[in-house]
C-alpha cells in the first residue's frame, strides 16, 4: 500500500510547512479536467468560502504553502477531493487578522463541508501536539474511500508566536451535488 509520507514542522506565526516524500513509484498526474472541477471549499458552519490553490514542495521537501490567509492549499500531486483516498487541505490561522481556518476547531461531528461538487460530513475534530511519522503519513493515503482532511495550526503562544498544536478535521464523502 502506497502512502504519502509527511512530517509536520513547527514554524512561528504561520501554518507549519508539511514535508512531503513521494513513494518510490510516482503517482500519476491528476487530469487537468479533474483539477478544473475542484471548485472552492465551503464550510457554512464556520463561514468559510475559500479558493483551493494547488502547490508543490520546496527544496527542503515541505509543502509550499503560500502566504494568503484567506485561501487553502492542496499538494498538487496528492489526492483531489472526491477521489479515492484522503485529500488534504491546509490553511492558515492568523494572529494578525482573519485566517481561513481561524474557527476550524469549532466544527462538530455532522457539520457539512463542500468542495466543488463533493459534499463531506465531519466525522472527527481533534487537536494534536505530537504525531508519529506513520500517523501523519496515514493522513495522506491514496487508498480507501474518498475522505477529506483539513489542517491548521492551533494553540498559539502569544509570547513566542509559536503554535503548539495542529487542528485536524476528518470528513467522509457523502455525495456529489
Amino acid at each position: 500500500m502506497r502512502a504519502w509520507v509527511v512530517v509536520l514542522v513547527a514554524v512561528a506565526a504561520m501554518l507549519a510547512p508539511v514535508s512531503v516524500v513521494a513513494p518510490a513509484q510516482a503517482r500519476p498526474a491528476v487530469e487537468t479536467r479533474t483539477t478544473a472541477l475542484l471548485g472552492r471549499l465551503s464550510i457554512p458552519a464556520i463561514g468559510v468560502s475559500a479558493a483551493i490553490i494547488p502547490v508543490g514542495v520546496t527544496r527542503r521537501g515541505e509543502l509550499a504553502i503560500g502566504r494568503s490567509a484567506r485561501d487553502v492549499y492542496r499538494w498538487r500531486d496528492g489526492v483531489v477531493p472526491g477521489q479515492e483516498g484522503s485529500a488534504v487541505l491546509a490553511g492558515h490561522t492568523w494572529s494578525k487578522g482573519p485566517g481561513v481556518f481561524d474557527r476550524l476547531g469549532r466544527l462538530e461531528v455532522g457539520d457539512r463541508v463542500v468542495v466543488g461538487r463533493n459534499r463531506f460530513e465531519v466525522t472527527r475534530v481533534r487537536r494534536v501536539r505530537d504525531m508519529s511519522r506513520n500517523a501523519v503519513a496515514a493522513l495522506f493515503s491514496d487508498r480507501g474511500p474518498s475522505r477529506l482532511v483539513l489542517i491548521t495550526c492551533g494553540d498559539r503562544n502569544n509570547t513566542t508566536g509559536v503554535y503548539r498544536s495542529r487542528i485536524l478535521v476528518s470528513a467522509r464523502r457523502l455525495s456529489r451535488r
